[in-house]
């Protein structure tokens, strides 16, 4: 028994296979054309002048802001999305502080006395500085880690009566070790570091 076979047979099987992929297509472009209105609505963010904004997505870092040569306009994708997520890091470029307060150091005779210590400092490296914090302020406490560090050192290495007698030496040599732990996190002092205050730590109104 012969079975011929003619092409009109296959022309509504085609039609209706054609008819669904339109439909598909037709879909995925309207997806597309709502997640490009969202992101444009929701997801688009403009770097205020004052900021810098470091985009890391897999191992790329790129930093926005003004000035900048990628520009101050991205597109902050959730991270959870697939292959675009990615994390942003805030970073102030103006100066900022960290201070010590009352905080209690030892002479080199191991005499306990408070001192006050303000440093400045601004980022000289934001890609640098998002690679190792998560946020600004995480990126404060290292800093205070490291003014407090270059606090005990230096102070360590004399006595109190030589302190108060060298205050520009040793001002020079903390402010040098403290741009050198800072520098590991792409930060850099503004000005010389000074102590502010030294006070005996058992009456701390009384200063030194």
């Amino acid at each position: 028994m012969d079975i011929q076979w003619h092409s009109d047979s296959f022309a509504p099987m085609i039609e209706a296979i054609t008819s669904n992929w339109v439909s598909i297509l037709g879909v995925l472009f309207f997806i597309i054309a709502v997640i490009a209105v969202i992101a444009a609505m929701f997801l688009r963010r403009v770097v205020p002048t004052n900021m810098v904004h470091t985009v890391q997505t897999g191992n790329k870092t790129t930093s926005y802001g003004r000035g900048r040569q990628s520009g101050n306009v991205y597109y902050e994708w959730p991270t959870w999305f697939p292959v675009v997520g990615l994390r942003v890091t805030q970073m102030p470029e103006s100066v900022f502080e960290v201070s010590l307060k009352d905080y209690e150091a030892y002479d080199s005779a191991r005499l306990p006395f408070v001192v006050d210590v303000t440093a400045f400092f601004r980022i000289s490296d934001s890609d640098k500085a998002a690679q190792r914090v998560a946020s600004f302020q995480e990126l404060e406490h290292q800093l205070q880690q490291v003014v407090q560090g270059a606090v005990r050192r230096v102070l360590a290495t004399n006595t109190l009566e030589e302190t108060m007698h060298q205050r520009s030496t040793l001002g020079e040599m903390f402010t040098k070790e403290v741009s050198e732990g800072a520098a590991e996190w792409g930060v850099q002092t503004v000005k010389m570091i000074e102590f502010m205050d030294l006070r005996d730590s058992k009456s701390q109104n009384s200063k030194v």
